[in-house]
């Protein structure tokens, strides 16, 4: 973990995709996918409630500090340790999500698996969750995974724009048991053509930053604003973008809608930003795949699991 620490994972950046012209999205349609879509309120933590703030007063896009507290619902981001199939170890972030088990997890995809279509042999292992991290520790201590839930576009392709997120389901700690009776979880909403969201909280823990030099991932970070469609005038791209100068290590962190309610929800996970023909980031956008009926069942086979 003291390796995985100094070492947030990379954000990928992926070139910017062309606009798709009318001609185009004829002869290009997007797969024919399940109409499902999937959504649940916010839980509670037990013996509590969630206390909500003023809403902020304007955009946040150069990301802020959290204010550290130990109260419940500050900790339902946190840092995820992991180790690649190579043996290095990395962290990206995540956040509690309201599940059956009460025992879930909602990140990244690229957090989880290499998405190289190698199957089993690209999962990362040894994964550690530490709700609340500051400085090297949290509140509620460390937690191990159970099991890991991907979509299959990832596992195969790393489809950053329809498929970079992932569901972990832990096992019971010895001492708080179940994570979401302790600190509670985010609701969520994944449906179809969904871009649009207003007064988003985005939270993680960036070990870089969009002309930034100050970030070093021990500390939980937030920006706030609105989504909007990633492709405007391309019906093949739904992902999901806001302005935020978070990079590496804040990958897999939640974009929330509803913050400062009591029933806020998971509408999508922080993916990557969009870089020049250099490889270089050259704007503070950053971006969620879009969340719709593969999410949905993602989230589905993790509630099928105890």
């Amino acid at each position: 973990m003291r390796a995985a620490a100094a070492n947030p994972a990379d954000m990928p950046g992926l070139k910017k995709r062309p606009s798709a012209t009318a001609d185009d999205a004829a002869e290009d349609t997007a797969p024919a996918v399940d109409s499902a879509h999937a959504s649940a309120p916010s839980a509670k933590p037990v013996n509590s409630t969630f206390a909500t703030t003023a809403a902020a007063a304007s955009e946040i896009s150069v990301s802020q500090e959290v204010p550290y507290t130990t109260a419940p619902q500050y900790s339902l981001v946190g840092r995820l340790f992991y180790r690649e199939p190579d043996g290095s170890g990395h962290s990206c972030s995540a956040a509690v999500i309201v599940s059956n088990n009460r025992n879930t997890l909602w990140t990244a995809g690229h957090c989880v698996h290499m998405g190289d279509g190698t199957g089993d042999a690209g999962w990362n292992d040894m994964l550690q969750f530490i709700p609340g991290y500051r400085d090297g520790s949290g509140p509620y201590g460390a937690w191990t995974i159970k099991s890991k839930v991907v979509n299959n576009e990832w596992m195969s392709s790393a489809d950053f724009e329809d498929a970079d997120y992932a569901a972990v389901v832990l096992n019971d700690h010895p001492t708080w048991g179940k994570l979401q009776d302790n600190v509670g979880a985010f609701g969520y909403t994944f449906t179809e053509n969904l871009t649009d969201h207003p007064e988003v909280y985005a939270a993680g823990y960036p070990g870089e930053g969009y002309n930034r030099t100050d970030l070093n991932a021990e500390r939980m970070m937030y920006c706030y604003g609105d989504t909007v469609d990633a492709g405007p005038w391309n019906p093949l791209d739904d992902r999901m973008s806001m302005d935020c100068d978070m990079g590496k290590g804040a990958s897999g962190g939640p974009m929330i809608e509803g913050k400062n309610t009591s029933d806020p929800r998971i509408i999508g996970a922080i993916s990557h930003y969009v870089t020049d023909d250099a490889g270089d980031r050259n704007s503070d956008d950053l971006f969620s795949s879009e969340h719709d009926s593969k999410a949905a069942n993602t989230m589905s086979a993790a509630n099928g699991i105890s």
